[in-house]
């Protein structure tokens, strides 16, 4: 009680003091959590800081009572979010498709064709060693170009499902490609 007076006489109100409080000690409770669950999925501990440091911002901005009622569900949730648009922010930038796109004109020689008709090889390996419900959603996606809603239709699955079928194929076809020997 003698915080919160001096905390009133400064001018802060001991409700705010009392929030901050129960906000740190959800911070150290919940980050170690959403760390660890991050460690799996992202490869640099700065990335895994920001994003939970995002998430714990969102939940600070949020007026949902559902926020507050379980916050250490709906920081996950966030993270589980954040993840899912990195994974889009990545695959779009990675529009080169290995199987379908042409020879480049820059390949000059042999070496060099061949070293592209192996990644080819590799990346049709790492589409056949998918999951037969991943691959068929990965192959709708990229190879029919429809897009998450569409698919989510088409397959009577939900949209966050899509989302988690074509992250877990480019993770996938991400590690086969980088390890040829499988």
């Amino acid at each position: 009680m003698f915080q919160a007076q001096q905390c009133e006489d400064a001018g802060a109100p001991a409700a705010a003091i009392y929030e901050e409080q129960q906000f740190v000690a959800l911070y150290r409770e919940e980050a170690p959590k959403l760390r660890s669950f991050l460690r799996r999925r992202i490869w640099l501990e700065d990335d895994r800081d920001d994003m939970v440091q995002e998430a714990f911002t969102r939940l600070a901005a949020s007026q949902s009572a559902s926020a507050w009622s379980n916050p250490g569900a709906y920081l996950h949730g966030i993270v589980r979010h954040l993840l899912a648009d990195r994974v889009r922010a990545w695959a779009k930038s990675q529009s080169l498709d290995p199987v379908s796109c042409p020879v480049p004109q820059e390949v000059a020689g042999p070496d060099e064709a061949a070293e592209l008709n192996q990644m080819r090889e590799r990346y049709r390996v790492a589409i056949d060693g998918l999951p037969p419900r991943t691959k068929e959603v990965y192959l709708l996606h990229r190879v029919e170009e429809l897009g998450y809603r569409q698919i989510a239709e088409q397959l009577s699955i939900s949209i966050r499902t899509v989302e988690w079928h074509v992250a877990e194929a480019i993770v996938r076809i991400g590690k086969t490609i980088g390890n040829p020997n499988g």
